[in-house]
């Protein structure tokens, strides 16, 4: 919307200049004889003299409406119509109702004929929606302007007019209405009226309506009047070409991807997947016709007087089945009605009335049939017309795009991304990836040195869908090659793509052509298949996120085809396998030749699943070098909660594979056979695997020696297996076998033994193998993952995702458009913020995509201190748990510390401490509409913070239920432990907050139950703190968020000191909790008693008469907002020296430093501006409102902060400060807007404030500060427990 604070970057846009006027501040355009100046000192618009101007009250600032009329008219004046031409606010008999108002703008030719009416409003934003009421009045009743026309019935158009200042540019929209007949459109039809009817009838304004709703079905066009090229009082003579399209921005993709679904909603299309296969052959005709007719475009509706169904579908018609043949190889029949009405030139007989009866019947065949932009069941004249009406929307919805261009439009991704995602059932395991993921993913790959061989790399994703991945390459080789001046299709054509989807496919070709990447392979088949264009060991590059869960997969496959894959073996049901995750990963192994890079984004679940998953895991560790694994939250796919990880690999170079030597090694040294150890450099690894579980060598190759000694089984590990494995099926089995004379018990337990020691050196095996393949990958590997708390993901991924109707898909964050909602309209991908990467430089070494680079180029970067949060290096050894009896090669993402605790007491395992560790449950479909029952506790109702239960939020199971129950219930002392999920290791000690009543567990917690309570508060003690938090994240298991299995929770150690030892340790703990308790009881009150400073005075003020100031924020101080410069401009963002505040900075402190800086250039060129120190900041947006800071340095903040500055003398900047910040719950009361709740500076500008003396402002202040200082050392103390109850722990114990 144009508003007061972004008119001025409007009238520079359309050629105003400001005037040197030391009085007044005057902005002004000229024309030939006439200009029409804007004065923001006096807010007057003044037009040319010879403009009518029947009242002023569209030549001031009252409205942003005002504003729209202004930029309206100067683009008229700039078209060569004259200010003669123009009225403004032209009367009409009956006043502003149904039978009167005010015409914004008439325009007169030169005989003094109306020839238009314009009504302006103000484009849609945010909750403003006018244009958008407007024309859905006129679509209903004709609304103003047909009330205007039934005045003025000599004008040729009604025209709805809005401009608005979007990303930069003053961009307007128009509805024009032609009311002038065409009588061969009408003469075609005898039941339909036109206007020159409503007028021999002497109709109204209902009539003209009904003529334009029945007989031109509601025709209107965008263009016609305000072109540049359009003469004076003409109206749409003009041909479009190429250059009349634009390239879609963020906002026109939010306003078609909602345009689309209302007319799929008003026509009630429920076969979303047909709309899309629609959809998609629409996009492909217009690919066509904008390389085909740039002159003479064809894809778009000429309106009803020009225009009809027929020609219309036989246009769209012939540019789909050429982009078939020449862009997809595929023949399409289609005969258009030119040939077949050539193909008469030879007949004789009666030839023009068989002519036309055969005419008619072929325009029966071809067009009241299904065909290939049938939206609806098409099968006869009525059903043909109501699916043109939905054909001609749609052509009109994208008509004004342009999809061709020199470089991959984001927003038309996104455009694309959202009718996927409705259009396409996402079956069988598929997501679509983000643009943002794609984008992270291809950049940390090393492209510069791989596009840097003589030899052009071969690119492939073999799941390939909508073509993401590959468009994305593409573009960025395209960069990468261009330094060289080479052809980038040279590159194109090595690039393949296998999807077995056939709409999918069509839809990555059609990607490719729109970027101008033709020379890109799709394949259309299964990627499990061979295919002959695909050779294994072939390709250099591999990204793909494959379908996961797709049950009966294998049973698509023939016999040949699965033999192909060595996995196939452990599949013991092909029906029933759903495993196709897995055979996509050895698909890559075949796929990749020696040196090839792979990413693919797969189940979290593949790192930790066990059967078939294990043999996967086998395959990544012989087959590849693991460079890193980025772990992503449910949500970042859209829809799918599945939590994902990126596999970012290496296939192995070494001829000799170390998967082949190592086998060989373990196998000599099981069979006691060390006298090759002399010709190969890896006995030190035997050594290392042997201190890493705490054995002794020579222990050990008692074990090698098929002849272990007695002590070996008492080590930990080997205890556990031999306690399993004489436990086992097959151990029960040799122990029920019949003692005789011939098999005696002494030859049954040597049996039994020997099946002890077979189980333990095989199992041992394995482990040894896998160490030392784990061993041979040197590089550490770089762990990424992202947060679990859902604002912190946002942050990470630079998006988040929309249901809200009409708002539906992605949207980036921290990308808005400068005055408009945060997250609600965005400029799109190149200015979002994530770690991920820098989308204004790849190669940033801040960022994530360069960190996994630098790792595959085997130079690792140091992490960047704002990357710690997400980043960690760990070796692939250390993600595989040697320890566990239960062995199932489990990769674990979560850097294992081993760290134990040096104890002078013995330790002992949580499973000999605590006799008592079960979960819950909760009754089948949930607790989420049960009102009222017994508590269900959850890891949300565990405050990590402080170790309490916070049940303010209250779910319940029945009391019914909870009787039945025998596991998970609560009581008092109970320790409670969150299990799994992204609270994994939460815990809390159950003290008086259940207040008697009854509760229990949910399945992801634990309830822990010691027999006495010194040892329950003694252990709630060590696991509370950072020693116990770092053993539990230890026995996490899984990728992703992961979880704490029961075997690994009692296989933890700790130390068991004496009973009045642990007395000892819960004695002082208990005091220091008793401190922080205090600490915070007491921080409650001194904000409760600053808040009371400022109702006592309001109160006070209510009640005297001799003291009533209470003023408005604006009278007391200026109140300004900030601006984003363009992401798109290095210049304003690169070395910049200019703090730029954000509303996640706003902490109720002074602001001494921000996260980004802009340039000077940034701010000039933006709504930006330079604040003072002492300036006071609001958050206006979303979660942050009211949050404040003061400035503690200059600054400039986005157009999220409201900024109050230039105090009056009445006032102290610090009493406004410390009353804001009283007063935030009131500012959100006051906020608007479904999505996302916002306030803006009007608002802030006009609240209220009680105003005393400044003497008394100057005693609150100090009072405030007061308390601001006692609040400060109580908050130390509290933060100070934590490492004072480590510090007594570790007294105690070490």
């Amino acid at each position: 919307m144009i508003r007061i604070e972004n008119l001025r970057s409007v009238l520079t846009f359309i050629g105003y200049q400001q005037q040197s006027n030391p009085n007044a501040e005057i902005w002004s355009i000229s024309f030939p004889h006439s200009a029409i100046s804007v004065d923001f000192t006096a807010e007057k618009i003044s037009y040319p003299s010879e403009v009518t101007v029947h009242r002023e009250t569209t030549t001031n600032f009252s409205s942003p409406e005002n504003f729209v009329v202004l930029e309206c008219i100067t683009r008229l004046l700039s078209l060569g119509y004259m200010p003669k031409h123009i009225e403004l606010e032209k009367p009409m008999p009956g006043g502003h109702s149904d039978t009167g108002g005010y015409c914004d703008i008439l325009i007169k030719d030169n005989s003094g004929n109306e020839f238009a009416l314009i009504e302006c409003k103000t484009a849609d934003d945010g909750s403003s929606k006018e244009f958008t009421k407007a024309w859905q009045r006129m679509l209903e009743d004709g609304g103003q302007l047909f009330n205007y026309f039934n005045s003025y019935r000599k004008a040729k158009a009604l025209c709805l007019y809005a401009s608005d200042w979007q990303n930069n540019e003053c961009v307007y929209s128009s509805h024009i209405v032609s009311m002038e007949d065409n009588e061969e459109y009408l003469r075609a039809d005898n039941s339909l009226k036109g206007y020159g009817n409503v007028v021999e009838e002497r109709g109204g304004k209902e009539e003209y309506f009904k003529v334009w709703k029945n007989s031109y079905d509601l025709d209107y066009s965008t263009v016609g009047i305000f072109e540049e090229g359009i003469s004076p009082f003409t109206i749409g003579k003009r041909v479009l070409s190429i250059g009349d399209l634009k390239e879609t921005n963020g906002v026109d993709i939010q306003k078609k991807y909602h345009e689309y679904a209302t007319i799929m909603r008003q026509h009630n299309v429920s076969g979303r997947e047909n709309a899309f296969d629609k959809l998609v052959n629409l996009f492909l005709a217009k690919i066509v016709d904008e390389a085909q007719h740039p002159d003479n475009l064809q894809f778009y509706w000429r309106g009803a007087a020009h225009d009809d169904y027929y020609s219309l579908q036989d246009r769209l018609q012939q540019m789909y089945s050429h982009g078939m043949k020449e862009f997809l190889g595929e023949e399409v029949t289609y005969i258009d009605n030119k040939t077949i009405s050539d193909s008469f030139y030879l007949f004789k007989n009666d030839p023009d009335a068989t002519k036309e009866r055969i005419l008619d019947y072929f325009q029966q065949l071809k067009f009241y049939t299904n065909n290939d932009f049938a939206f609806l069941d098409v099968h006869n004249q009525t059903l043909f017309r109501q699916n043109a009406e939905i054909l001609k929307k749609v052509v009109r919805m994208l008509q004004n795009m342009r999809l061709r261009t020199n470089n991959p439009n984001q927003f038309l991704g996104d455009l694309f991304e959202g009718f996927l995602d409705q259009g396409v059932k996402q079956s069988e395991g598929q997501f679509f990836t983000p643009m943002p993921i794609v984008r992270f993913i291809i950049s940390a790959l090393p492209l510069a040195e791989i596009n840097g061989t003589e030899q052009i790399p071969k690119v492939i994703d073999y799941a390939c869908g909508a073509g993401h991945f590959l468009n994305e390459y593409a573009e960025q080789v395209k960069a990468i090659v261009g330094q060289r001046q080479e052809d980038p299709k040279n590159y194109y054509s090595e690039i393949y793509g296998i999807e077995k989807e056939y709409r999918l496919s069509k839809v990555a070709k059609v990607s490719a052509f729109m970027y101008r990447q033709d020379d890109i392979n799709i394949i259309y088949q299964d990627a499990l298949r061979p295919n002959l264009e695909i050779k294994n060991g072939s390709f250099s590059v591999l990204v793909a996120n494959p379908p996961y869960s797709v049950k009966g997969f294998l049973e698509t496959l023939n016999e040949e085809e699965r033999s192909a894959f060595n996995l196939t073996q452990y599949v013991s049901d092909i029906s029933a396998n759903n495993c196709i995750e897995v055979f996509f990963i050895e698909r890559a192994a075949q796929l990749l030749k020696p040196g090839g890079v792979a990413a693919i984004i797969l189940p979290s679940s593949v790192l930790s699943n066990g059967n078939i998953y294990s043999r996967a895991r086998e395959i990544i560790l012989k087959e590849f070098d693991i460079i890193s694994i980025v772990e992503f939250a449910s949500g970042t796919f859209g829809k799918t909660g599945t939590n994902t990880i990126t596999l970012f690999l290496r296939k192995k170079t070494s001829t000799i594979l170390a998967s082949e030597h190592y086998h060989n090694r373990v196998d000599t040294w099981f069979k006691g056979d060390f006298s090759k150890d002399i010709l190969f450099n890896d006995v030190y690894l035997l050594e290392t695997y042997c201190q890493m579980q705490g054995i002794s060598r020579e222990l050990y190759t008692s074990l090698l020696r098929n002849s272990p000694e007695a002590s070996l089984w008492e080590h930990d590990l080997f205890k556990s297996y031999h306690n399993k494995y004489s436990n086992d099926s097959e151990a029960k089995k040799i122990a029920k076998k019949h003692v005789t004379s011939k098999y005696t018990a002494e030859q049954k337990k040597e049996e039994i033994e020997r099946y002890v020691i077979k189980s333990t050196r095989s199992i041992e095996a394995e482990k040894l193998y896998y160490y030392l393949l784990a061993k041979s990958n040197r590089q550490p590997i770089l762990i990424v993952k992202s947060p679990t708390d859902k604002a912190k993901i946002k942050h990470f991924l630079g998006y988040e995702w929309s249901n809200r109707k009409g708002d539906e898909g992605i949207k980036y964050l921290n990308s808005s458009i400068e005055g408009e909602e945060e997250f609600s309209i965005n400029k799109g991908l190149a200015s979002i913020q994530t770690p991920l990467f820098n989308p204004t430089n790849l190669y940033d070494v801040e960022y994530i995509n360069s960190l996994i680079r630098s790792y595959y180029l085997g130079e690792p970067i140091s992490i960047p201190n704002s990357l710690k949060p997400y980043c960690s290096i760990v070796r692939t050894e250390n993600m595989i748990d040697f320890k566990r009896t239960e062995w199932d090669l489990g990769l674990s993402t979560f850097k294992k510390l081993f760290i134990g605790i040096q104890s002078r007491y013995p330790h002992t395992t949580l499973g000999e401490f605590i006799p008592h560790i079960e979960s819950g449950s909760r009754p089948k479909g949930g607790v989420g509409n049960i009102l009222e029952g017994t508590l269900s506790l959850g890891g949300e109702h565990i405050d990590n913070t402080n170790g309490h239960l916070n049940i303010s939020t209250p779910k319940y199971v029945p009391i019914e239920f909870y009787n039945k129950c025998n596991r998970g219930k609560v009581i008092r002392g109970d320790i409670l432990l969150c299990k799994d999920g992204a609270l994994t290791g939460k815990i809390a000690l159950v003290r008086d907050e259940l207040d008697g009543l009854s509760a229990m567990v949910n399945e992801h917690v634990y309830v822990l139950r010691c027999r006495e309570e010194t040892q329950q508060l003694y252990l709630f003690n060590f696991l509370f703190s950072p020693i116990g938090s770092v053993l539990l994240k230890e026995k996490i298991t899984g990728a992703a968020q992961g979880g704490l299995n029961s075997a690994n929770l009692k296989s933890i150690k700790i130390p068991r000191p004496p009973l009045s030892v642990q007395q000892q340790i819960v004695d002082e703990c208990a005091r220091v909790d008793e401190e922080y308790e205090n600490s915070r009881m007491a921080i409650e009150d001194y904000r409760q008693r600053i808040s009371r400073i400022f109702s006592d005075l309001e109160r006070s003020r209510r009640r005297s008469k001799t003291n009533p100031n209470r003023m408005i924020i604006r009278d007391l101080c200026s109140v300004s907002s900030g601006g984003t410069p363009s992401r798109n401009n290095p210049q304003y963002w690169t070395n910049g020296n200019i703090y730029w505040v954000k509303t996640k900075e706003l902490n109720n402190a002074i602001l001494l430093e921000t996260e980004e800086l802009i340039t000077e250039a940034g701010l000039e060129n933006s709504s930006a501006k330079l604040y003072p120190i002492g300036s006071i900041i609001i958050a206006m947006y979303g979660a942050t409102i009211g949050q404040t800071a003061k400035l503690g340095v200059e600054a400039s903040t986005n157009q999220a902060c409201a900024v109050l500055h230039d105090f009056k003398n009445l006032v102290i900047n610090d009493y406004i400060w410390f009353y804001m910040r009283t007063q935030k719950n009131n500012l959100k009361a006051k906020s608007y807007g479904a999505a996302q709740p916002n306030i803006n500076a009007d608002i802030i500008g006009n609240y209220p404030i009680p105003l005393p003396p400044l003497s008394e402002q100057k005693r609150i202040i100090t009072e405030v500060l007061d308390y601001e200082a006692r609040i400060a050392e109580a908050q130390a103390i509290m933060d100070s427990c934590t490492n004072r109850k480590a510090e007594i722990l570790k007294r105690y114990l070490e």
